[in-house]
């Protein structure tokens, strides 16, 4: 078990009756091998010819598949939670100091979970629903 395992869950929805965990697909680790490979025959080019030009956007489209594929996983959760839900509570997380352990700021990085709240809580705000963030040093939950 390595630590980024210990970022598995992404978000959990929870009412009277039932719990639903979301788990976190990993979008960075799915694609490291294709970024790694691409990001390495641009570094044998010689800077300013074209080829380089052609690695470089094969580069930058293989970051931009990363990208495009966490923005749909969010869209599609956000969109399911403000459906299923009328009051929907963000646990207001100190991502920055998350960050600093060495061991697990890839994996919190990829989440991107400052996005996704953004998101749920426009999504929340456009469907009339609640949305409320609490301070992770409160202890309400």
């Amino acid at each position: 078990s390595t630590a980024a395992d210990n970022v598995a869950t992404f978000s959990v929805s929870q009412t009277f009756q039932t719990s639903s965990k979301f788990q976190n697909p990993k979008h960075l680790p799915k694609h490291e091998a294709n970024l790694k490979r691409k990001q390495k025959h641009l570094s044998r080019k010689q800077q300013g010819s074209n080829h380089y030009q052609k690695a470089r956007q094969k580069v930058a489209r293989a970051h931009e598949k990363v990208s495009k594929a966490r923005q749909t996983f969010h869209h599609q959760l956000s969109r399911k939670l403000v459906e299923e839900n009328q009051v929907i509570l963000d646990e207001n997380l100190k991502v920055k100091g998350m960050l600093r352990n060495h061991q697990l700021a890839k994996s919190i990085a990829d989440c991107g979970w400052g996005i996704f709240v953004n998101l749920v809580s426009y999504q929340a705000k456009e469907n009339g629903k609640t949305f409320l963030e609490i301070d992770s040093s409160s202890h309400l939950l």
